[in-house]
């Protein structure tokens, strides 16, 4: 592609034209001199003509108007953005500070290797700049990180370049753009469908620093329904391949929560928590991607108890009929009351326990959560109840570990320590949502986890490696 300049050549009766720093699609950079303060400054370029298209333009727009906003020591300095108009073409001029050193594919091409210690040191690095990026309003997402927009100056120090690809939030949620930018090998799953997030970042970077420690593309590895094995050409230590593992999870609520939290982790202050697979023979019908879960637990059948505790709801049930048949018969006061009242209490606690024994044989259970709302319905013979509320006003999940009224009621009446039950739960403020109490503690471990990861909600400390 012909250059829009040549070295020599001043722009804007300022900027005299020194080296070519690099060409692409998104236009050209030079290394310039600043005529006003001789400092040498980096002068992105794109002409109009020569766009491929108006994104293009709309993506440099873009570029420009978010760095102006940044102001971190690992990012280059806005110091101005201005057009030239001639009588044939428009340009657009983005002036940045000069980087000076190396890109990481550079050193990497001139046979460089880092060790674990600078991988790792690289990384803490690179985590701090996204996490000042992800915390900014609205969230700034690069998009295109890879070893050529890392520069690492003679110090060590680590600068991150090139922002064309930039997206904000606010965008991606609001406009739902489709353009895929990226380079590939280095971006996420989600980015081929036009979407990125703060998570988008961390693939990005998992992605580079595999290039580091084997000096392949990531696109050169096997893979298993998108995600990367890179285990075996890696000498790496387990913990930290641990860590790089899930960096490189193909979904995005499988990564951290955030760029703080990895650094946590990769620090040592924060702990790795290994993603549960479902346990084997569960019934559970489970779906979930970026925008929606739903988990459906079937009728669970019927064990000893059950059996004791349908038993025992019939027994109160005839129970009750015959106190309240011995009232007739009854002609002191006092007593013409006490067998109606019994009665009833025997009536409530027999429809209750047998409530909970045919929903248990009969009933099922279904958990559906989307990125607004949330619904949790329990269904018995067509007839149905639910609960459902905003996903927003969620606050954490756990497991939640309760005592049943009937069974309150059977300690005390019995002066023993009540039956406790544990289910999975949605904490929605001081309302508590639960479900899956009879599950199998694997299962509901395994549930809470994929329910946590989707609402990007920490893990609940029962659930953590010890």
């Amino acid at each position: 592609m012909e250059l829009l300049h040549q070295p020599e050549e001043i722009i804007a009766q300022r900027y005299r034209i020194v080296n070519i720093l690099g060409q692409g699609g998104m236009g050209t950079t030079y290394e310039a001199e600043d005529l006003h303060t001789q400092g040498r400054v980096a002068i992105k370029a794109l002409s109009l003509n020569r766009a491929q298209d108006w994104k293009a333009l709309e993506l440099f727009e873009r570029e420009a108007r978010v760095l102006s906003n940044l102001n971190h020591p690992c990012l280059p300095k806005y110091l101005d953005y201005f057009q030239v108009e001639t009588a044939n073409d428009r340009s657009f001029y983005l002036v940045q500070e000069l980087v000076e050193g190396r890109s990481l594919y550079s050193l990497v091409q001139s046979g460089w290797h880092a060790t674990e210690s600078e991988i790792r040191q690289l990384a803490s690095q690179l985590l701090d700049i996204l996490n000042y990026l992800h915390q900014l309003t609205p969230p700034v997402i690069h998009r295109d990180l890879k070893p050529q927009n890392i520069i690492r100056g003679k110090d060590g120090g680590i600068f991150l370049v090139d922002f064309g690809a930039v997206k904000t939030t606010y965008q991606t949620t609001f406009s739902g753009g489709s353009t895929v930018v990226g380079t590939y090998g280095y971006m996420a799953p989600e980015q081929f469908r036009g979407q990125g997030y703060p998570a988008t970042d961390l693939y990005g970077l998992g992605a580079t620093l595999l290039y580091l420690i084997t000096h392949k593309s990531p696109a050169e590895f096997p893979s298993q329904q998108l995600k990367i094995n890179f285990r075996s050409q890696t000498t790496i230590s387990t913990e930290l391949g641990d860590w790089l593992e899930k960096l490189l999870e193909p979904a995005v609520e499988d990564r951290f929560l955030s760029a703080k939290e990895a650094l946590s982790v990769l620090l040592g202050q924060g702990v790795l928590v290994p993603k549960l697979r479902r346990p084997v023979g569960s019934r559970i019908s489970f779906s979930k991607n970026e925008r929606k879960l739903v988990a459906e637990i079937p009728r669970l059948g019927w064990g000893y108890w059950d059996f004791y505790n349908f038993i025992t709801a019939l027994i109160s049930l005839i129970s009750s009929y015959f106190l309240f048949s011995f009232h007739y018969f009854t002609f002191v006061s006092i007593l013409f009351w006490i067998f109606p009242l019994f009665s009833i209490i025997m009536l409530m606690f027999g429809l209750n326990k047998l409530k909970d024994t045919i929903f248990k044989l009969l009933g099922r259970t279904q958990l559906e959560i989307d990125r607004k709302n949330f619904k949790i319905k329990w269904s018995l013979l067509g007839v149905f109840y639910q609960i459902q509320g905003k996903t927003k006003h969620i606050e954490r999940v756990e497991l939640n570990t309760f005592v049943s009224p009937e069974d309150e009621w059977i300690a005390k009446w019995k002066e023993i320590t009540p039956q406790t039950t544990t289910a999975c739960a949605l904490i929605e403020g001081v309302r508590i949502h639960r479900f899956g109490c009879g599950l199998t503690s694997l299962e509901k471990e395994w549930l809470l986890q994929e329910v946590a990861t989707f609402l990007r909600k920490p893990l609940p400390p029962s659930i953590l490696p010890r």
